[in-house]
């Protein structure tokens, strides 16, 4: 992992106060980069590296000169097939042991088709002195971050929006317009294609797979993409190929590349499908490394962390288990660190808890600095299918996309509201029934989210801790075949992820290859979670709030009494409130002064890790689930209250009717008639041992169970969360 900075002058000669313009960028990028730090200064461009040392310690420092002299490259990330392409060029002689090098002579060899073999993550620049030009590119799917700014006659170029900030020649503004207008950020349910925002007015973020220059004599930019994503409609393809044995190969492959480092390597391990895959490659191919997995009362009662006990203890890797309580919620100028450091309004409680993570892996490891995830592998192989309108078929699958095609397409023409009656729309659908067509459009708009999100995310909070997150399932000849799978085996191979859980059966526990998608904070105990954003909100004196609020966009785009009344209604317990929406707003108006002050309350050199030791659970979970959900709830100060959206009816002598926000949720028969007595005696607030004991149950072990169920599910409140 690397830090870039560039400041190019367009028709004029660069200046030593632009060097130390470049030398404030990379204070900016410090944590990218601790170890090793070059400014080169050319006649019209400065040119700034700082490097995380993962490959070739020894001889890897950047930048890349030719020969000649006449070209510069400088590359953040790695280039997995190296010797492959360096044995594609005879005559070529390496200097250092590098991976990245490759990357400067390949250039040299076929311009701008340089990249059309790399395999691997990357954002590089290139200055051509020959041509007097600047070149920047970036991997297939954008893991690795890159942004530039053209002001004046000036280029500014850096792999984070902080470092933008400190060369002092942008204006630096929040995009409210493009915030508002983001279909992610809305949590828009339609394909509508979305542009790459950097959420910094005239600051613009690379798109992935894209190569892009700028002529220093004349200021012009051209941009070219250099590869393109399959279009997954299933139109051709081999209808006899073993698509199952080619993506478990091709999996196993890329998780060897990624592992592969001249540095500690570690993973975190949620307990779900595509992590445990990486866990059980990884372990095979002999790579040593420690797992990181999140404790939460989510994780702990949707059975993630257990599968994580689980899958660590079969293969024999260290994990380390680390108890994340929502009570120990960010304090104001905590989150405000995490939101400068990520540079997103998504920032949320996810990456909250992986900053966490990231505490511990470098508390215990402090040579640590590279990070495996499974991130990335559900957009392409069919991992959302089953959310998508509670599907529970490739047929209901492609029905539901088809209605979100639809009112994509009557959305961007205005006409839904007036073209639309009781009975649906009168207009007939230019692709009725085309459900592959959909799913083609679908994949799109998740190959759009993962560069808006997974991937900006999962890099700024590993970089934020001096480690480099590897993605082995964004590898592009995975999605490539995933891509060429026909539609006739679409069914088969897409629907709840079968190809990976085929892939995968032989390689985990029994059992683990099938367990469901589950988010890694959403659903069970996801009420929890808001719960620990509530009680941010208001903790302090409503200190971040209020911030928000203050500023200048702030003021400008939100009105505070609904803001500030829906937080209220939220914790007073109405589920209609959508807190994650609630927070990004939030966040915009944050970001709004961070960006607007330069980043300045940012803290640019890496953090001081504490020495005491954490709550790393070594228990077994399953036996102990109920004193570690208390636990982490607060322990013997733990209260809980039945929700205020609960409600009771009697619908005859032996049935009662459970009510949840107006609604008959459950119906409870007289034998589990002690479930609704426990909802009833917690109308006032108690502790969880003093209800299971006011409760005649089954047994004991049972009510402890059904309390846990209750809290996770958010019918049972916990008061010490909210303090």
């Amino acid at each position: 992992m690397a830090g870039l900075a560039v400041l190019g002058s367009v028709t004029s000669r660069s200046t030593d106060r632009e060097v130390a313009a470049v030398g404030s960028m990379l204070e900016a990028l410090n944590r990218r980069g601790p170890d090793g730090r070059a400014v080169v200064r050319d006649s019209s461009a400065v040119l700034g590296f700082t490097r995380l040392a993962l490959v070739a310690p020894q001889d890897g420092d950047q930048p890349f000169v030719s020969a000649d002299g006449q070209i510069v490259l400088m590359a953040n990330g790695e280039v997995y097939n190296h010797r492959e392409l360096a044995a594609s060029l005879p005559g070529v002689r390496l200097r250092t042991e590098s991976d990245c090098e490759i990357l400067l002579h390949l250039y040299e060899a076929k311009g701008l088709g340089f990249l059309d073999d790399v395999c691997g993550m990357f954002a590089l620049v290139i200055h051509d002195r020959r041509r007097d030009e600047i070149v920047f590119a970036r991997d297939r799917f954008g893991i690795k971050p890159m942004y530039h700014a053209v002001s004046d006659g000036r280029l500014v170029f850096a792999s984070e929006l902080k470092a933008i900030a400190r060369s002092g020649r942008v204006d630096m503004r929040f995009d409210w317009e493009a915030a508002l207008h983001n279909r992610q950020l809305a949590a828009e349910p339609s394909l509508a294609r979305n542009r790459l925002d950097s959420f910094v007015t005239g600051v613009h973020a690379t798109p992935a797979a894209t190569i892009e220059r700028v002529d220093l004599r004349s200021g012009a930019m051209t941009s070219r993409r250099y590869w393109e994503l399959p279009d997954f409609s299933g139109a051709d393809g081999d209808l006899d190929r073993d698509f199952v044995a080619e993506y478990r190969e091709l999996v196993e492959a890329s998780v060897a590349d990624c592992a592969t480092a001249d540095a500690d390597v570690g993973l975190l391990l949620s307990g779900g499908l595509d992590s445990a895959a990486v866990a059980a490659f990884a372990a095979r191919a002999g790579k040593s490394f420690t797992a990181f997995s999140a404790l939460t009362p989510g994780t702990l009662m949707n059975g993630d962390a257990a599968a994580a006990q689980r899958i660590a203890g079969s293969l024999g890797v260290d994990l380390r288990l680390v108890a994340l309580p929502p009570r120990r919620r960010p304090a104001a100028e905590e989150w405000v660190q995490l939101l400068a450091g990520t540079e997103t309004p998504f920032c949320g409680p996810e990456q909250w808890f992986k900053h966490n993570l990231y505490i511990e892996a470098k508390r215990t490891n402090p040579a640590l600095k590279a990070m495996l995830l499974g991130q990335a592998a559900d957009e392409f192989n069919g991992g959302y299918a089953t959310a998508i309108a509670q599907a529970e078929d490739w047929t209901m699958f492609e029905q539901a996309l088809h209605g979100m095609g639809e009112n994509t397409r009557l959305l961007r023409d205005g006409r839904l509201a007036a073209w639309q009656g009781s009975a649906g729309s009168y207009l007939r659908s230019v692709s009725e029934g085309d459900g592959a067509l959909h799913y083609a459009d679908f994949v799109r708009t998740k190959y759009e989210d993962i560069q808006q999100y997974n991937n900006w995310h999962e890099d700024r909070v590993a970089a934020m801790h001096g480690v480099e997150a590897r993605v082995p399932f964004l590898d592009h000849r995975i999605v490539e075949l995933l891509g060429r799978i026909p539609r006739a085996r679409h069914a088969e191979l897409l629907w709840d992820k079968a190809i990976a859980r085929q892939a995968f059966e032989g390689l985990l526990p029994e059992g683990l290859a099938h367990r469901p998608k589950i988010s890694f904070y959403r659903g069970v105990g996801e009420g929890l979670v808001q719960q620990m954003t509530l009680a941010m909100l208001t903790g302090d004196g409503r200190a971040l709030l209020e911030r928000a609020l203050d500023s200048v966009g702030g003021k400008e785009h939100l009105r505070p009494d609904a803001v500030v009344s829906a937080v209220d209604r939220a914790v007073a317990g109405d589920r209609g409130v959508d807190v994650d929406l609630l927070m990004r707003l939030v966040n915009m108006a944050l970001l709004d002064g961070i960006v607007a002050s330069g980043f300045a309350e940012y803290e640019l050199d890496p953090p001081a890790y504490p020495v005491e030791e954490p709550a790393v659970v070594r228990s077994d979970l399953e036996e102990n689930r109920h004193a570690l959900l208390l636990g982490l709830l607060g322990g013997g100060d733990t209260l809980v209250r039945t929700a205020p959206a609960v409600d009771f009816a009697r619908a005859d002598g032996e049935v009662t009717l459970v009510i949840v926000d107006g609604v008959i949720e459950y119906t409870v028969d007289a034998d589990e008639r002690w479930i609704v007595e426990l909802l009833q005696h917690a109308l006032k607030p108690v502790a969880p041992a003093d209800l299971a004991d006011a409760v005649a149950g089954p047994g004991r072990e049972q009510v402890e169970r059904q309390i846990d169920e209750l809290i996770a599910g958010g019918l049972l409140r916990c008061l010490e969360v909210l303090r």
